[in-house]
Protein backbone atom coordinates (compact mmCIF):
# COMPACT_ATOMS: atom_id res chain seq x y z
CA UNK A 1 0.00 0.00 0.00
CA UNK A 2 1.11 3.54 -0.51
CA UNK A 3 0.93 5.23 2.89
CA UNK A 4 -2.68 5.48 3.99
CA UNK A 5 -2.24 9.07 5.26
CA UNK A 6 -2.11 11.12 2.95
CA UNK A 7 -0.84 9.26 -0.11
CA UNK A 8 -3.93 7.21 -0.95
CA UNK A 9 -6.05 10.36 -0.86
CA UNK A 10 -4.32 12.00 -3.83
CA UNK A 11 -6.66 10.54 -6.51
CA UNK A 12 -9.71 11.33 -4.38
CA UNK A 13 -8.67 14.94 -3.85
CA UNK A 14 -8.02 15.33 -7.57
CA UNK A 15 -11.49 13.99 -8.41
CA UNK A 16 -13.16 16.28 -5.87
CA UNK A 17 -11.39 19.32 -7.31
CA UNK A 18 -12.28 18.32 -10.88
CA UNK A 19 -15.89 17.25 -10.18
CA UNK A 20 -16.92 19.03 -6.95
CA UNK A 21 -20.67 18.49 -7.43
CA UNK A 22 -20.47 14.92 -8.69
CA UNK A 23 -18.50 13.29 -5.88
CA UNK A 24 -18.57 13.39 -2.10
CA UNK A 25 -15.00 14.29 -1.14
CA UNK A 26 -15.25 13.00 2.42
CA UNK A 27 -16.71 9.62 1.42
CA UNK A 28 -14.22 9.34 -1.42
CA UNK A 29 -11.13 10.04 0.70
CA UNK A 30 -12.30 7.83 3.55
CA UNK A 31 -13.00 5.10 1.00
CA UNK A 32 -9.31 5.22 0.07
CA UNK A 33 -8.36 4.55 3.71
CA UNK A 34 -10.86 1.86 4.72
CA UNK A 35 -9.24 -1.11 2.90
CA UNK A 36 -6.14 -0.74 5.08
CA UNK A 37 -8.02 -0.36 8.36
CA UNK A 38 -7.80 -4.15 8.54
CA UNK A 39 -4.29 -3.58 9.91
CA UNK A 40 -6.05 -2.44 13.10
CA UNK A 41 -9.13 -4.67 12.94
CA UNK A 42 -7.04 -7.83 12.44
CA UNK A 43 -5.60 -7.43 15.95
CA UNK A 44 -9.10 -8.07 17.29
CA UNK A 45 -9.88 -11.07 15.10
CA UNK A 46 -8.51 -14.63 14.85
CA UNK A 47 -8.24 -14.21 11.06
CA UNK A 48 -7.18 -11.55 8.56
CA UNK A 49 -9.63 -9.39 6.60
CA UNK A 50 -7.03 -8.05 4.18
CA UNK A 51 -8.06 -10.39 1.37
CA UNK A 52 -11.66 -9.26 1.76
CA UNK A 53 -10.90 -5.55 2.07
CA UNK A 54 -8.76 -5.52 -1.08
CA UNK A 55 -11.23 -7.40 -3.29
CA UNK A 56 -14.04 -6.28 -5.57
CA UNK A 57 -16.51 -8.20 -3.41
CA UNK A 58 -15.18 -6.51 -0.30
CA UNK A 59 -15.85 -3.11 -1.83
CA UNK A 60 -19.56 -3.83 -1.63
CA UNK A 61 -19.98 -5.36 1.81
CA UNK A 62 -16.96 -3.92 3.67
CA UNK A 63 -15.57 -0.71 2.16
CA UNK A 64 -18.80 1.09 1.28
CA UNK A 65 -20.72 0.46 4.55
CA UNK A 66 -17.72 1.25 6.77
CA UNK A 67 -16.84 4.33 4.71
CA UNK A 68 -20.34 5.77 5.14
CA UNK A 69 -20.23 5.26 8.91
CA UNK A 70 -16.77 6.83 9.19
CA UNK A 71 -17.83 9.66 6.87
CA UNK A 72 -20.54 10.69 9.34
CA UNK A 73 -18.16 10.42 12.30
CA UNK A 74 -15.55 12.47 10.46
CA UNK A 75 -17.99 15.22 9.49
CA UNK A 76 -19.57 15.49 12.92
CA UNK A 77 -16.53 15.00 15.16
CA UNK A 78 -13.10 14.66 13.58
CA UNK A 79 -13.31 17.41 10.95
CA UNK A 80 -14.52 20.09 13.40
CA UNK A 81 -11.92 18.96 15.97
CA UNK A 82 -9.10 19.32 13.43
CA UNK A 83 -10.49 22.73 12.43
CA UNK A 84 -10.47 23.94 16.06
CA UNK A 85 -6.94 22.64 16.51
CA UNK A 86 -5.77 24.31 13.30
CA UNK A 87 -7.02 27.68 14.56
CA UNK A 88 -4.96 27.52 17.74
CA UNK A 89 -1.33 28.49 18.32
CA UNK A 90 1.41 25.88 18.13
CA UNK A 91 3.49 23.79 15.78
CA UNK A 92 0.79 21.16 15.21
CA UNK A 93 -1.81 23.86 14.54
CA UNK A 94 0.46 25.49 11.97
CA UNK A 95 0.88 22.17 10.17
CA UNK A 96 -2.88 21.57 10.09
CA UNK A 97 -3.48 25.14 8.96
CA UNK A 98 -0.90 24.73 6.21
CA UNK A 99 -3.01 21.88 4.82
CA UNK A 100 -6.21 23.92 5.02
CA UNK A 101 -7.84 22.04 7.87
CA UNK A 102 -9.05 25.21 9.59
CA UNK A 103 -12.10 25.11 7.30
CA UNK A 104 -12.99 21.47 7.97
CA UNK A 105 -15.62 22.49 10.51
CA UNK A 106 -17.76 23.29 7.46
CA UNK A 107 -18.06 19.56 6.81
CA UNK A 108 -20.69 19.23 9.54
CA UNK A 109 -22.98 21.51 7.51
CA UNK A 110 -23.52 18.81 4.91
CA UNK A 111 -27.21 18.09 4.36
CA UNK A 112 -28.41 14.64 3.38
CA UNK A 113 -31.09 13.50 0.98
CA UNK A 114 -31.56 10.58 -1.37
CA UNK A 115 -29.26 12.06 -4.01
CA UNK A 116 -26.44 12.99 -1.62
CA UNK A 117 -26.50 9.51 -0.06
CA UNK A 118 -26.27 7.92 -3.52
CA UNK A 119 -23.33 10.20 -4.35
CA UNK A 120 -21.65 9.22 -1.07
CA UNK A 121 -22.11 5.52 -1.86
CA UNK A 122 -20.52 5.61 -5.29
CA UNK A 123 -17.83 8.01 -4.04
CA UNK A 124 -16.85 5.50 -1.35
CA UNK A 125 -16.75 2.82 -4.06
CA UNK A 126 -14.47 4.97 -6.23
CA UNK A 127 -12.22 5.62 -3.24
CA UNK A 128 -11.95 1.92 -2.55
CA UNK A 129 -11.22 1.00 -6.15
CA UNK A 130 -8.47 3.63 -6.46
CA UNK A 131 -6.86 2.15 -3.35
CA UNK A 132 -6.94 -1.34 -4.83
CA UNK A 133 -5.55 -0.16 -8.18
CA UNK A 134 -2.67 1.65 -6.47
CA UNK A 135 -1.92 -1.49 -4.48
CA UNK A 136 -1.90 -3.88 -7.46
CA UNK A 137 1.74 -3.39 -8.57
CA UNK A 138 3.11 -2.73 -5.07
CA UNK A 139 2.20 -5.93 -3.23
CA UNK A 140 3.23 -9.55 -3.52
CA UNK A 141 -0.31 -10.88 -3.91
CA UNK A 142 -3.24 -9.67 -6.02
CA UNK A 143 -6.44 -10.06 -3.99
CA UNK A 144 -8.79 -8.44 -6.50
CA UNK A 145 -10.93 -11.57 -6.94
CA UNK A 146 -10.63 -12.92 -3.39
CA UNK A 147 -11.91 -15.39 -2.14
CA UNK A 148 -12.33 -17.03 -5.53
CA UNK A 149 -8.85 -16.34 -6.84
CA UNK A 150 -5.59 -15.25 -5.22
CA UNK A 151 -2.39 -15.03 -7.24
CA UNK A 152 1.06 -13.51 -7.09
CA UNK A 153 2.13 -10.49 -9.09
CA UNK A 154 4.26 -11.18 -12.22
CA UNK A 155 7.59 -12.75 -11.39
CA UNK A 156 9.57 -9.73 -12.54
CA UNK A 157 8.09 -7.69 -9.68
CA UNK A 158 9.35 -10.27 -7.18
CA UNK A 159 12.93 -9.82 -8.36
CA UNK A 160 15.29 -8.52 -5.67
CA UNK A 161 17.08 -5.24 -6.35
CA UNK A 162 19.01 -5.19 -3.08
CA UNK A 163 19.63 -8.40 -1.22
CA UNK A 164 21.69 -9.14 1.87
CA UNK A 165 21.49 -11.29 4.97
CA UNK A 166 19.41 -8.67 6.77
CA UNK A 167 17.58 -6.82 4.00
CA UNK A 168 15.76 -7.64 0.78
CA UNK A 169 14.26 -5.00 -1.52
CA UNK A 170 12.09 -6.29 -4.35
CA UNK A 171 10.81 -4.39 -7.36
CA UNK A 172 7.24 -4.34 -6.02
CA UNK A 173 8.50 -2.89 -2.72
CA UNK A 174 10.40 -0.21 -4.63
CA UNK A 175 7.21 0.59 -6.54
CA UNK A 176 5.44 0.94 -3.16
CA UNK A 177 8.06 3.46 -2.00
CA UNK A 178 7.85 5.49 -5.21
CA UNK A 179 4.04 5.45 -5.21
CA UNK A 180 3.96 6.57 -1.58
CA UNK A 181 6.32 9.49 -2.14
CA UNK A 182 4.78 10.71 -5.41
CA UNK A 183 1.20 10.38 -4.14
CA UNK A 184 2.10 12.17 -0.91
CA UNK A 185 3.51 15.12 -2.85
CA UNK A 186 0.37 15.30 -4.98
CA UNK A 187 -1.93 15.00 -1.95
CA UNK A 188 -0.20 17.93 -0.23
CA UNK A 189 -0.36 19.92 -3.46
CA UNK A 190 -4.12 19.30 -3.80
CA UNK A 191 -4.77 20.22 -0.16
CA UNK A 192 -2.82 23.45 -0.66
CA UNK A 193 -4.79 24.10 -3.86
CA UNK A 194 -8.08 23.65 -2.00
CA UNK A 195 -6.88 26.06 0.70
CA UNK A 196 -5.53 28.64 -1.75
CA UNK A 197 -8.81 28.93 -3.62
CA UNK A 198 -10.95 28.55 -0.48
CA UNK A 199 -12.78 25.63 -2.08
CA UNK A 200 -14.15 24.12 1.14
CA UNK A 201 -16.09 27.30 1.90
CA UNK A 202 -17.23 27.59 -1.71
CA UNK A 203 -18.39 23.98 -1.88
CA UNK A 204 -20.33 24.17 1.36
CA UNK A 205 -21.87 27.55 0.63
CA UNK A 206 -23.60 25.85 -2.30
CA UNK A 207 -25.17 23.13 -0.13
Amino acid sequence: MPSVIFSHQAPGLALKIKFPKKVDGTALCIGTIVPDLTSIIDFLLPFSLRGVSHSLLGLLYYTIPLSLILMLIFRINIGPFLARTAKKEGRLSKSLNYLGMETWDKLKNKKYNRKSILVAIYSAFIGGITHILLDLPSHEYVELFFPFLLFKVPGILLHSIIQSQTYNLTIYELIWMIESLVALVFAIYFLRYIKKYDLINKWYEEI
